[in-house]
């Protein structure tokens, strides 16, 4: 006879209040116990990640939409799928572009009255040079009232590109091509440069491509060379840019693979990232290090024979630099599909491991058993982070997306889940959209860390006997891209290219006068040709205000902000994409 017996009533007391309380008790794993811990070990003992983005950075490198490497990037990642044993791969169509763009190349030097090599870079969709050309270097004339014998067969030298007129005047009289000053460099980084293009010219007819070169030269490197020129010496410099056109059409994708589900096979769980990038570096954190992750998961799940109830599908999407095309695209097509998806889980923004995610209570009472094993399997890959392996903030409401994929499935009602990260990376200031991102930038345990996460929450999710919860989630943003969500938020308004859609009534652009259906067409005097270039030039403009100019109709008329009211490139918050607004001194941030 057991002696306690008698006592057990007494001995539970205190548990009942604990009893009472169903809701607070944790549900059951959905991922089996040997199956989590087989993850945690193909994921973390016996990663690939790290291979996988050396293939893809090494053997493709940059891969720019539209471009011939952006091609074979989804023709590898294709393979890799199907190598993993996934099933119903396929490269999937969502456009075509009329040009073809590609870059090679890019040298630039002071040969007189010094000799100095330059680090040099073009936006993307520009013009290359013949060859390598050597030249004399001249300041920019003044005003389209120039002899042409002036700029003939020369280099010209500005500090930013001449505005249009100018400069087609100056392409038309025979100069070479521009040489100008790269944007973005700071205190932290002053010989930081960005360059980005605008796509408009790959929809064009090749016989539209530009053919004068426009050059941009790292900011210390131009500030010498403007000083020779301007200190009345003769200055000579040769230039090879190594750009291309070529006729097409070139067809543009996504990538996409499965594990099919079970009992569930017609509900979906998403695992995504970008698979194109900007062209001047080798797109290692952006978004190279998403991709891998996205494939890593994939090959996790298949090589521990997961068996997922739901689907779980794979996408590496095209276009995201220009607007979330192929992910908006892909939104579209599978419009009809969209109830059936359950979650989205995006790993854009660089090489930080994962460590949160902002999902609403509801979300947060589905996904807590997921999540717990994460926390059981896995310890933080920074020795000193004293807080939890992981973390679901509770938010109002998921929404907005800022610049990256889960943003065009938030439009249509989906939860798109975007990685909060953390780590010792300082992607939006040192790697994003830079010449240094390249691989030796990826933090190799973060990587497998994030991967192995990847895994566990996508198996987890797609075993839960419902899909996430929709209750606020969506609205606030839609699928603008990168560009246009950041203008769009300044100024308060609906941006048709550079057309106001619609003005916000007492918003910025409504206090500047600017009515629906403005055209804005300068920024301190430069004429500018797409988004991305407004806050480049207010940037760069000199004094205290940045004059915006304006066309209706026939008219224009010009309103100045204070250039302290401009948005600051600061480093986002987390889990803010690089195209969300920081809301400038003042407020109105959108």
């Amino acid at each position: 006879m057991n002696l306690l017996r008698p006592l057990l009533p007494f001995l539970f007391l205190p548990c009942l209040a604990i009893a009472q309380d169903a809701a607070a008790a944790p549900a059951a794993s959905p991922i089996r116990a040997e199956v989590a811990e087989a993850i945690r070990a193909e994921g973390i003992d016996n990663s690939q990640v790290m291979r996988i983005l050396g293939d893809l950075t090494g053997k493709i490198g940059h891969r720019l939409t539209g471009s011939d490497n952006f091609t074979r990037a989804c023709e590898w990642a294709a393979a890799e799928f199907r190598a993993m044993g996934l099933a119903n791969v396929q490269i999937e169509k969502w456009g075509e572009w009329k040009t073809v763009w590609n870059r090679g190349a890019w040298v630039g030097r002071i040969v007189q009255p010094v000799e100095l090599d330059m680090y040099v870079a073009t936006e993307a969709w520009t013009a290359g040079t013949k060859g390598l050309q050597r030249a004399a270097v001249v300041p920019v004339p003044a005003s389209a009232e120039f002899e042409p014998e002036a700029v003939a067969g020369k280099w010209v030298l500005s500090r930013r590109l001449p505005r249009g007129s100018l400069r087609k005047a100056i392409g038309d009289a025979g100069a070479l091509g521009f040489v100008y000053r790269a944007g973005d460099p700071d205190a932290q980084y002053p010989t930081r440069v960005r360059v980005f293009g605008n796509s408009q010219t790959a929809q064009k007819p090749v016989e539209q491509a530009p053919r004068v070169p426009e050059i941009a030269v790292r900011a210390d490197h131009f500030d010498q060379l403007v000083g020779l020129v301007e200190g009345g010496q003769e200055v000579v410099c040769e230039f090879d840019i190594q750009n291309s056109f070529r006729d097409g059409p070139i067809e543009l994708h996504n990538v996409i693979a499965e594990i099919p589900g079970s009992d569930k096979a017609d509900e979906v769980v998403i695992v995504c990232g970008h698979l194109d990038s900007w062209h001047q570096a080798q797109g290692c954190t952006d978004n190279g290090t998403g991709t891998a992750t996205t494939l890593e998961a994939a090959r996790i799940l298949a090589a521990v024979g997961a068996a997922p109830r739901r689907t779980v599908r794979f996408c590496l999407w095209g276009g995201e630099e220009q607007g979330l095309l192929g992910s908006r695209a892909y939104v579209q097509r599978h419009r009809a599909a969209m109830p059936k998806v359950s979650a989205v889980f995006n790993h854009d923004t660089g090489t930080n491991w994962a460590q949160s995610l902002a999902v609403t209570a509801a979300m947060r009472d589905q996904l807590a058993p997921v999540f717990a094993e994460v926390s059981r399997l896995l310890v933080p890959p920074d020795a000193d982070w004293a807080d939890e392996v992981f973390t679901l903030r509770v938010v109002p409401r998921v929404a907005g997306g800022g610049g990256s994929d889960h943003a065009s499935f938030l439009a249509a009602g989906v939860p798109g889940l975007d990685w909060g990260l953390k780590g010792r990376s300082d992607y939006f200031r040192h790697t994003w959209h830079t010449q240094w991102d390249t691989f030796d930038v990826a933090i190799e345990e973060y990587q497998r860390h994030t991967a192995t996460v990847v895994a566990l929450a996508a198996l987890g999710t797609a075993n839960l006997e419902a899909m996430l919860d929709r209750q606020n989630v969506g609205g606030g943003g839609g699928g603008a891209g990168q560009a246009q969500a950041f203008a769009e938020g300044w100024f308060e308004c609906e941006f048709d290219e550079l057309k106001f859609k619609s003005v916000k009534p007492e918003g910025r652009a409504a206090k500047m006068g600017v009515q629906a259906g403005d055209v804005l067409v300068r920024v301190d005097g430069q004429e500018i040709e797409s988004l991305r270039q407004i806050f480049q030039f207010a940037r760069e403009a000199e004094g205290e205000e940045v004059a915006f100019t304006f066309r209706r109709g026939a008219e224009t008329f010009t309103f100045s902000a204070r250039k302290e009211e401009l948005p600051q490139r600061q480093r986002p918050a987390r889990n803010q994409a690089p195209g969300d607004v920081v809301a400038p001194r003042g407020g109105g941030g959108g």
